[in-house]
């Protein structure tokens, strides 16, 4: 320890060696401070990162109900490629659905190419029941609107087609 002294007035005091070597601090010895983490130290961390990245997954797992606006939005594209192909082609395409799923027709048949984008599609979540007319997609501009309403065990969803064959997704 050092001792200072000061003039008349002021009170003698003492200074620990650490504040005046700061690199002589008594908090954390020299060997702690060279060694870094232990395997230990990061095994527990690396364990804490695996637990949250289950629990971020597990959370953004798709729900019922995000799995039909997705295959709503799907319907969507469907329904205009139908629409532009039957323009194009001058022959008329159906849509129909029931609980198993939808398909797309031609000339009373399915159409059900691997690679045919209109092909036949389950719905992706189980459908107790379902209430949707036949669509038939012709050369003609304009279609009468038309209602979907697809009952689930997580609630009904409607889809509401215009005139025009856009496909609105309503809850």
């Amino acid at each position: 320890m050092h001792s200072v002294s000061l003039p008349s007035g002021f009170a003698l005091f003492t200074l620990h060696p650490s504040l005046i070597h700061p690199s002589r601090s008594s908090l954390f010895p020299p060997s702690r401070l060279s060694r870094g983490f232990t395997l230990l130290e990061l095994l527990v961390v690396i364990v804490i990162m695996g637990i949250a990245a289950g629990v971020v997954t597990l959370s953004v797992a798709p729900s019922a109900d995000r799995l039909l606006n997705d295959e709503g939005k799907r319907m969507v594209a469907l329904f205009r490629l139908a629409q532009e192909e039957a323009r194009a082609q001058g022959r008329p395409i159906a849509w129909e659905a029931d609980i198993q799923g939808y398909r797309f027709l031609t000339e009373d048949k399915v159409r059900d190419g691997a690679d045919d984008p209109l092909r036949p599609r389950a719905w992706p979540v189980e459908v107790s029941g379902i209430l949707a007319p036949q669509i038939v997609f012709g050369a003609e501009p304009l279609l009468p609107p038309a209602r979907i309403r697809i009952d689930t065990e997580a609630g009904t969803r409607i889809f509401e087609m215009d005139a025009f064959g856009t496909l609105i997704v309503k809850r």
